[in-house]
């Protein structure tokens, strides 16, 4: 089996502090003034969209692959019923697949990271996975849910939930594309930034695990 490399990675003895910015649910009217705060504080995100949302903003998700940003996927539909009812990963994957080949026509790449709706856990079981890993994708959960789909116009609450769960080498921030969002992401990058993290895009290169199952295929 593959060993696939782990964070935190170590410089010279020392921890170098990660971040990385999530965004799920996209592409949206917000996807462009988001892409403006990130290149603004120069800094790199992924963004797990919905596929049947792409077709309205291709040129949002060309851009935030131009400018160094990760596209992910997140299934087609973000159905629940559709994707988990029947136990196995065929319509998951399927969606999943569909996806990527919109992604590659649009940006000329094709990604393999996928967040699942809803995350990996409890509704995708060991055979579920073995069939995601066996597809060549990985799937990434988070450490921070900052709780902002949940919080319009609220952004300073957004700020809070971050500040307070924020205290491991490596984050993995889930965000949602809102406008209480929006408004909270400045602060929220300079409060990483000050705390000593690199904010940075997914890179395949450097994969890591990150789902609540801890399945090291993924």
């Amino acid at each position: 089996m593959k060993t696939e490399k782990k964070l935190p990675v170590i410089y010279k003895g020392n921890v170098e502090k990660t971040a990385y910015i999530t965004f799920d649910d996209g592409p949206s009217k917000y996807t462009d003034a988001i892409l403006d705060v990130l290149q603004q504080h120069d800094v790199k995100a992924t963004f797990f969209m919905i596929g049947s949302e792409i077709h309205k903003y291709p040129e949002a998700v060309k851009r935030l692959t131009e400018e160094g940003h990760y596209p992910g996927m997140h299934t087609m539909s973000h159905n629940y019923h559709h994707l988990y009812k029947s136990g196995g990963s065929k319509n998951f994957l399927d969606e999943v697949n569909e996806e990527q080949a919109i992604i590659q026509e649009i940006t000329g790449y094709a990604p393999e990271l996928i967040r699942a709706p809803f995350g990996s856990a409890p509704q995708i079981g060991e055979e579920f996975r073995e069939d995601i890993a066996d597809s060549g994708y990985k799937l990434w959960d988070w450490t921070i849910d900052s709780l902002d789909w949940d919080l319009p116009g609220k952004p300073k609450q957004i700020v809070s939930n971050v500040k307070k769960d924020a205290h491991r080498d490596v984050e993995v921030i889930l965000f949602h594309e809102k406008e209480q969002t929006l408004e909270a992401l400045p602060a929220i990058i300079q409060y990483l930034k000050r705390m000593g993290y690199k904010v940075e895009a997914y890179n395949p290169e450097q994969h890591f695990v990150m789902n609540f199952p801890h399945d090291t295929r993924l």
